[in-house]
């Protein structure tokens, strides 16, 4: 099964494919400095609840970029239901070969540094979308302490340390204004979300010549969270702005 039939069918229904709340992407956007006028990019925008909560509360405009044609129409639909059409809007490519007419005030990237192969090169693909006083807000995994047991982290080589993180932060030159983590409780809806997508989509699927892959994959990731995860593995949302230094 490709990636991304994957991802459409274990998080497509989410409103934030992600374990964080629309109070924590809320404060993020109040700790980047959003308001009316704010032009804001984000790439693999999902089906772009993130912008249009933005958009609701700061009055951003600005463009999703997303590379599933189901994500990218969910998005549309998102940013209608919203009332937000006007002001936002999704581009279906991939996020990788997109160059701005113009640079953006904020850049994002929340959950989707896969595109990229990581926060460091996410960071530096962002930072090439705004202009010089811009900021960025990337919201990936990071390492609970430089202590994990090998055997998982082998399975993660993209990703860092908390205090990695800042270290790349300050090398780009910028400042962390704010981080917004991911709560226990933000960890156990996720996951949770993830399994039953997949339980339903077994259920529905009993001849698929991809059921065994489907099964394994459950399997796999449920080992995973249970066995290591839980323990070792965060996730936050760092907002990063032009270092004063």
């Amino acid at each position: 099964m490709e990636d991304r039939e994957l991802v459409s069918i274990t998080q497509g229904a989410l409103a934030i494919m992600n374990p964080t709340t629309p109070a924590k992407v809320l404060a993020a956007g109040k700790a980047a400095g959003l308001g009316r006028g704010t032009r804001v990019v984000e790439t693999g925008c999902g089906n772009g609840t993130i912008l249009a909560l933005w958009g609701q509360e700061y009055g951003i405009s600005g463009l999703g970029i997303e590379s599933r044609e189901d994500a990218c129409n969910r998005a549309e639909e998102t940013f209608r239901a919203a009332g937000l059409g006007d002001r936002l809007s999704v581009r279906c490519m991939d996020a990788r070969d997109y160059a701005p007419d113009e640079p953006f005030d904020c850049a994002v990237s929340i959950g989707a540094s896969h595109i990229q192969g990581g926060f460091s090169a996410t960071l530096d693909s962002l930072l090439g979308l705004v202009h010089d006083e811009g900021t960025i807000v990337i919201g990936d995994r990071c390492w609970r302490s430089d202590r994990v047991p090998p055997e998982f982290a082998r399975e993660w080589p993209d990703v860092l340390t908390g205090y990695e993180i800042l270290g790349t932060a300050r090398e780009a030159g910028l400042d962390v204004a704010a981080v917004i983590r991911a709560g226990p409780e933000d960890w156990d809806r996720y996951e949770s979300a993830i399994w039953q997508a997949v339980l339903s989509w077994l259920g529905s699927h009993s001849d698929h010549p991809d059921r065994d892959f489907m099964v394994g994959y459950l399997r796999r990731v449920q080992d995973e969270y249970f066995g290591y995860g839980r323990e070792y593995m965060d996730w936050a949302m760092y907002v990063m702005v032009p270092g004063f230094w």
